[in-house]
């Protein structure tokens, strides 16, 4: 089994964890880092799995400036069923442009994105969004943080990931976060992402053919299910 990793060292929100997390679990596995100056593995090769988490606004346009030449590849990896996760941010780099509003409210500027799925993001530089998120996808709870200055909008609901039962979706007021389609999962929510939801990391790898070791798996599973009960408390605040 290979598993790409895309541009780990730009890394935030702890989500170089998720990579970390992808290599406790896959311990026989072959990882192949890309960094920004580097050919994507996947443009001459099919890994099993491909990563990539959030970054800053920077390193976003950057990477899609790197991702561009190999979009199509890209399209026909997600048609063909490759598993693929994309965590915070990096969801941006998905729709068909980035409108940015700069932090002095005056100057706009608008990015071209890879322009795989029919959507956009609206980003504002001096609004930075964060809650809580309880939701289901996959056939289990998920549960996570986010935090972030843009959110993605017209996206169709057929490209929906987690129905959310608790905060806000994939812009305010949306009941759908994240994209999914065959096997490419895309989520707002930040690190780490696997290590707090046992049951979705078990599913994901299991279907992508792995043969999957959950580090400490009775006490990542007894964790979950005590963050779960916290998030679903109608006590708990900040959640929505």
């Amino acid at each position: 089994m290979t598993v790409e990793i895309l541009y780990e060292k730009a890394y935030l929100y702890g989500d170089e964890f998720n990579a970390e997390y992808l290599r406790r679990c896959l311990p026989d596995a072959e990882f192949v880092c890309t960094d920004l100056q580097d050919k994507p593995y996947f443009a001459d090769h099919t890994p099993d799995i491909i990563y990539m988490g959030a970054t800053t606004e920077r390193n976003q346009l950057r990477i899609i400036d790197a991702l561009m030449p190999y979009k199509d590849r890209l399209a026909q990896l997600i048609e063909d069923g490759v598993h693929i996760l994309f965590t915070g941010n990096s969801v941006d780099v998905l729709g068909e442009y980035i409108h940015v509003l700069e932090v002095d409210n005056k100057t706009e500027n608008t990015y071209k994105a890879l322009g795989l799925f029919p959507c956009h993001v609206d980003l504002v530089m001096n609004k930075r969004f964060f809650c809580s998120i309880l939701g289901n996808g996959c056939g289990s709870d998920i549960i996570g943080f986010k935090t972030q200055f843009g959110h993605t909008y017209d996206l169709p609901e057929e490209y929906g990931f987690i129905t959310v039962e608790r905060g806000t979706g994939i812009c305010p007021g949306a009941k759908l976060e994240g994209i999914h389609k065959n096997n490419l999962y895309a989520t707002y929510i930040i690190g780490p992402l696997l290590v707090m939801n046992p049951k979705f990391t078990k599913f994901f790898l299991e279907s992508a053919g792995a043969d999957v070791k959950i580090p400490f798996e009775d006490v990542a599973l007894k964790a979950y299910e005590i963050r779960l009960a916290e998030f679903k408390d109608p006590k708990r605040t900040g959640i929505g």
